[in-house]
Parts: C-alpha cells; sequence; structure tokens
C-alpha cells in the first residue's frame, strides 16, 4: 500500500505543478466556481439576516440568561419549522 500512495502522491505533485493544470484551475474557478459561489451567497444571504432577526427577537422575549432553555427551544423551533416549511407558531 505504502509503494501505491507513493506513486500517487508523486503524480498529484507533478500534475499539481504543471503550468496547464493550474492556468484550467484558475479559468475554471473564475468562471465556473467564484460566479456560482456568489449566486448561492446572494440568495442566502436575505435567509440568513432573517434567521438573524428572528433569534434576537425570540432573545428579546425570552431573556436567555434567565432561561436558557426556553430560548433553546424557541429557537430550535423557529428554525426547525423554516426547514420543513411550516408556518411558526405564536
Amino acid at each position: 500500500m505504502s509503494i501505491i500512495s507513493n506513486l500517487l502522491f508523486r503524480a498529484a505533485r507533478r500534475i499539481a505543478s504543471d503550468e496547464r493544470v493550474q492556468q484550467k484551475a484558475t479559468e475554471t474557478y473564475r468562471e465556473e466556481i467564484k460566479p456560482r459561489a456568489e449566486a448561492a451567497w446572494s440568495a442566502t444571504k436575505p435567509r440568513l439576516e432573517n434567521t438573524r432577526d428572528d433569534i434576537k427577537q425570540i432573545a428579546e422575549e425570552t431573556k436567555p440568561t434567565e432561561e436558557p432553555a426556553r430560548f433553546a427551544g424557541r429557537a430550535a423551533r423557529r428554525l426547525f419549522d423554516e426547514i420543513t416549511g411550516e408556518k411558526p407558531k405564536k
């Protein structure tokens, strides 16, 4: 097994040091990976902000330092409802 892993490691090092491979990797990153990541972030950012605001509101209502279990339960319920698509219970 040691010989195979050694050969694979050497092959990977050779491939990684090849200038054509580096150029293709750079091109792939710029043209495919980066735009997809930016689109995913743009789609996710409003949900994150909404969730953050909801958890802040739950913290104001339950006082997490005095009632940590109630806060954790309400925050977990809020996140679970969003994941399952249920409407939050008030």
